[in-house]
């Protein structure tokens, strides 16, 4: 997963958390752009989408299958 993330361009549109527990998902904040925009960019670089509740919310998995979060920021106003 370090990999995966370590490939993604433009650290500064988003922030990531981590799990604090195998039952928690990490997640990832756009702080940037937008829910949808982000991820295009991930499923370009390898991530699959499992489901879109655009535009706050999508859950994806990484190329080793390992499941996260992407959520637009609260604060934030694409």
């Amino acid at each position: 997963m370090i990999r995966f993330w370590g490939s993604i361009p433009g650290h500064g549109a988003y922030s990531i958390g981590e799990a604090e527990s195998p039952a928690v998902l990490p997640v990832v904040t756009v702080v940037g752009g937008t829910v949808a925009e982000q991820v295009q960019t991930l499923i370009a670089k390898g991530a699959s989408l499992v489901e879109l509740h655009d535009p706050v919310e999508a859950l994806m998995t990484d190329p080793e299958g390992n499941r996260f979060r992407v959520v637009l920021d609260p604060d934030h106003e694409a």
